[in-house]
């Protein structure tokens, strides 16, 4: 558990090819992305040690990958079909058609999901009891985004960029290395103290410097 000025952070460590799921309490309790759903029973059991999946307003979607919202359809049954499903206007078409190549490689299947409310650049959402903006940061691919508090100097990253400089990849199909390296020149500006990304280590208390690198580093390809 990680302590912020005014909200918890719950971290759990994706198993095999899930990413990172965030569990984040509050008024709006909101869950950050769900893996691929191949281990949906050890992803519930580990959300309900934090709090009780009847009180998950939403789940949100960093983007339409299968490891990162393959999960999405199981727990939200498990939340008795409450919570709200969110994810950018440009992820929202997949997610909702149950579409992935990679699901196939893996031996699992997309769920068709619908989804409640479709995000846009620079839309503020409620995570917790804090404010969120909303900034679309395709490269990745075109439905990526991330999800800056500047009160706690707070980015939930996704899949865009990762601790020690690293940065998603751009070689899948809708990825561009263009595009990744504007969205971390975007990202970069802004004043970050913790990191909580889609996959790996959390960063805390020097964000500013992880992002820095991740740009040096991707300007040495592109």
């Amino acid at each position: 558990m990680l302590f912020l000025r005014n909200m918890e952070v719950h971290c759990i460590y994706g198993i095999d090819y899930d990413s990172n799921i965030y569990v984040i309490k509050g008024e709006k309790t909101t869950i950050v992305d769900c893996g691929t759903g191949l281990h949906s029973k050890y992803l519930t059991d580990e959300i309900s040690k934090i709090t009780d999946l009847k009180d998950i307003k939403q789940i949100i979607l960093t983007h339409e990958h299968y490891d990162h919202c393959g999960g999405v359809k199981d727990l939200f049954e498990k939340t008795n079909k409450n919570a709200k499903i969110l994810a950018h206007e440009k992820a929202a078409d997949k997610i909702e058609k149950g579409e992935s190549d990679f699901a196939k490689m893996l031996g699992g299947a997309m769920p068709k999901m619908p989804i409640d409310t479709r995000l846009k650049d620079n839309d503020e959402v409620t995570i917790g009891d804090e404010k969120f903006q909303v900034l679309n940061t395709p490269g990745h691919t075109p439905g990526c985004i991330c999800l800056y508090n500047p009160e706690n100097k707070v980015l939930i990253s996704g899949d865009t960029i990762f601790a020690y400089g690293s940065f998603g990849r751009y070689d899948f199909p809708g990825g561009s290395i263009a595009e990744l390296k504007k969205s971390i020149q975007r990202l970069e500006k802004l004043d970050v103290s913790d990191i909580y990304p889609g996959h790996e280590s959390i960063v805390k208390n020097d964000g500013n410097s992880h992002l820095k690198k991740s740009l040096e580093n991707i300007g040495n390809i592109f």
